[in-house]
């Protein structure tokens, strides 16, 4: 991407009628009803509602997260310095901050910071830590910059830390404007007001325009915002700055009582559940038609104009990762197959025994099983811990969804390379296969491209599926069936009608009968292995099939990728 300095000019977010309904076979409902409003740069605004009341909808439609379903509609102008602007061009000069901090849990927070700054920043490495060291500081990082994220199984650094460090990666590209979802949920008070503090003093310096929901902030957090947003029903009943809500609420009958929380006043005379409360709405809206609603059409229209410089490009998706356990996992595994079929029986002194012809077809199928699996479930179990961090990234247009694939196919694709080498390399002579070197390397070959087709599957199941848990219960069922048509446990020709297609897309089919052919050409065994299963691909052809299914699972994970993105709100 381009990176252009940009001056403090700021910018401006307006709306003007933007209503959002839902419309499903049960119900009608309108979640925003006719609102108009503005953001204005070099100030923190403040959206506050009880639940229901459609402050993270108005939210999400701002961050252009919320879109024209058959389900809802969404009408209205969102402006920014009076230019439309949707989903794509948002990442160009705005940022969103999720509720939930998605963050890699192994890295530190220096290398999650660096790692945002080389996707969306170019220059020298030189500017882009400075970039790092001066967000850093600006967010109070500097302390913590060399610990871990930590999560669930790994300690790490503080809620509060987490989401500062959340809020300094969108800041490395320095946005004119933040969006921020319950930018304080989850945190103590001390460590909720320090975030906001940080936030607000941002803005004031930097002539930032900072946008959040909140659901019930402290007196101290409260005096924080420049700008408040009242929400109702789907209505505004207050929008303005914050130090003029009591009065204004005061000239209707509504005081706040002296010392006490405004925060706390004002949710309490908007709670929903409340019978007085929603009496009192009518008196609400009336007061803001008649004294609030022209004057903020008047700073709608009187909303700053300048130019926003946009970065133009994405960057690459390129990281790289450790994989010495699996690479490990596979040596030991090895030495553990080579030791339980250690120097099977020679086929010369055995050429009619069909038990030693099963011993070698049992050693070639574990083989095949491991080499596949041992690629395919590591990925099938970190991909939905990654998934929702892509789709964050994605979201913000750090990389697109192609940038992502073949960035995590080169990626993996280390491990599903070696690992087959080690373990075939190792198991291989002590098992006793066929000692024919072009054998060997046909057999390693094989073994690498049925990791690889593990790869592929396990990329396009995590794409598949939503749910994280789904992806990890399902794949399961759709892969081990996959045995049962692989020539091995069955005659290939004796499968049922209905079924037998299932083994024109089982990579256990074309690898068993590759490496069946390979293990036994001009060997001394009378018994014909190959006519008893009925193999019928030939040797090659079984390999093109297994570069063809390779393709097609990689093929079906990129469309399921550029098709499926969700909107992460």
């Amino acid at each position: 991407m381009i990176y252009q300095e940009k001056s403090k000019k700021g910018v401006d977010i307006t709306w003007r009628d933007v209503k959002y309904t839902a419309h499903t076979k049960k119900y009608h409902r309108e979640i925003l009803k006719g609102l108009s409003g503005i953001c204005k740069a070099g100030e923190m605004t403040s959206i506050m509602g009880s639940s229901g009341a459609g402050k993270t909808t108005l939210l999400n439609i701002l961050c252009c997260r919320a879109e024209n379903t058959g389900e809802v509609k969404l009408l209205g102008d969102i402006t920014a310095n009076g230019k439309s602007y949707d989903a794509r061009s948002f990442s160009n000069f705005a940022a969103y901050v999720m509720q939930e901090d998605l963050i890699l849990e192994t890295m530190t927070v220096l290398e999650v910071l660096q790692f945002a700054a080389s996707l969306k920043m170019t220059g020298t490495e030189e500017q882009k830590q400075a970039k790092v060291e001066e967000v850093l500081k600006i967010m109070l990082l500097e302390k913590c910059q060399n610990s871990i994220i930590g999560g669930y199984a790994i300690k790490g650094i503080t809620k509060g830390e987490k989401k500062r460090t959340s809020i300094a990666c969108e800041l490395v590209s320095d946005p004119d404007v933040i969006f921020l979802d319950e930018p304080t949920s989850g945190l103590d008070s001390f460590t909720a007001y320090n975030v906001v503090d940080v936030l607000q003093q941002y803005a004031t310096e930097q002539n930032k325009t900072i946008i959040c929901t909140i659901h019930q902030p402290s007196s101290d957090i409260f005096m924080k915002f420049d700008r408040l947003i009242l929400l109702v029903d789907g209505k505004f009943i207050y929008q303005g700055p914050r130090d003029k809500t009591k009065n204004k609420f005061g000239c209707f009958d509504f005081q706040c009582p002296y010392l006490s929380n405004p925060a706390d006043y004002f949710m309490s005379i908007m709670y929903a559940e409340s019978e007085k409360n929603r009496n009192n709405y009518k008196v609400y809206f009336e007061n803001f038609e008649k004294k609030l609603s022209e004057e903020i059409s008047k700073e709608i229209d009187q909303h700053r104009t300048e130019l926003i410089l946009h970065k133009s490009a994405q960057a690459s998706c390129l990281t790289q990762k450790s994989n010495r356990a699996q690479i490990i996992q596979a040596i030991i595994l090895s030495l553990f197959t080579g030791l339980i079929y250690l120097n099977l029986p020679d086929p010369e002194s055995h050429r009619d025994d069909q038990c030693v012809v099963n011993d070698y077809n049992g050693a070639i199928f574990f083989l095949i099983q491991n080499t596949h699996m041992n690629t395919l479930f590591p990925i099938v179990l970190s991909l939905p811990l990654e998934k929702r961090v892509y789709l964050k990234e994605e979201n913000a247009k750090l990389y697109s969804a192609t940038g992502y694939f073949i960035g995590k196919m080169v990626i993996e694709s280390m491990v599903a390379f070696i690992c087959p080498i080690a373990y075939v390399a190792i198991s291989y002579y002590m098992i006793g296969f066929n000692q024919n070197f072009v054998c060997f390397c046909f057999f390693i070959l094989v073994c690498i491209i049925n990791s690889f087709i593990g790869l592929s599957q396990a990329l396009f199941c995590g794409s598949l599926f939503k749910d994280p848990q789904t992806a990890i219960n399902i794949t399961p069922l759709m892969t081990l069936p996959f045995f049962l048509f692989s020539g091995f446990y069955k005659n290939v020709t004796d499968m049922p009608d209905w079924n037998a297609w299932i083994q024109q897309i089982s990579n256990y089919r074309y690898v068993f009968e590759a490496l069946v052919r390979n293990d036994y050409a001009d060997n001394a065994f009378t018994i014909y292995v190959i006519g008893q299963s009925n193999l019928d691909q030939g040797k090659w052809m079984s390999v093109l099939m297994l570069v063809v299914l390779f393709l097609a699972f990689s093929t079906f994970t990129l469309i399921l990728l550029n098709t499926k993105k969700q909107r992460l709100q």
